[in-house]
């Protein structure tokens, strides 16, 4: 072989061991630099948990003339005469009474509205609608088929209370003079 081939070949090997000494010296990974990781996300809020409520009922105390008047609505009951103070809860019926309103056969409370008016005019309808929503009642149209063709019935209510559907059938008069007739709501089916 040439002196010249021989150097080169020598030269290599040199090269190609001093690089696997210090190459793994260089890239061990100490003194690179990293991007410190920050996280964005909010800690847990602290939140303290409130004791439960504790649910009481109120007590009555009244006089000695409430026992006396619980006594004589209640005869034969077994009280003691020495106490001067004596504690009576008295049941009295309440101020309000609510009328329980009667179940349709689908099982629904049965409603009333009132019937002001059929619409042979659909935008006729849907004016005198707006014109009474617009006062604040509950008004709603619908389409109906009789012996005069497809009509447009507008609606006020409904109410569950028979006796409150009259006072607002008077009132509607008054205020639109319009005559209206108090019928059963019936829900539309879906």
């Amino acid at each position: 072989m040439k002196q010249g081939t021989k150097q080169r070949i020598v030269g290599t090997v040199v090269l190609i061991a001093l690089a696997l000494i210090f190459l793994p010296i260089i890239f061990d990974g100490q003194g690179s630099y990293q991007a410190p990781i920050s996280s964005r996300i909010p800690r847990t809020p602290e939140v303290p948990v409130l004791p439960e409520p504790e649910q009481s009922r109120p007590v009555i105390i009244a006089d000695v003339e409430a026992q006396d008047q619980a006594d004589e609505a209640v005869p034969d009951t077994d009280t003691d005469t020495d106490d001067t103070n004596a504690v009576a809860v008295v049941d009295s019926e309440p101020d309000f009474v609510r009328e329980v309103p009667e179940l349709s056969t689908s099982g629904l409370p049965q409603g009333w509205s009132v019937r002001l008016g059929s619409f042979a005019e659909a935008e006729n309808a849907d004016s005198l609608v707006q014109r009474l929503q617009d006062a604040g009642y509950r008004a709603y149209s619908k389409r109906l088929t009789g012996s005069q063709g497809e009509l447009t019935g507008v609606y006020v209510g409904p109410w569950l209370e028979r006796g409150r559907v009259e006072e607002y059938r008077r009132q509607l008069q008054a205020q639109f003079q319009l005559s209206g007739i108090v019928v059963a709501f019936e829900p539309e089916q879906l």
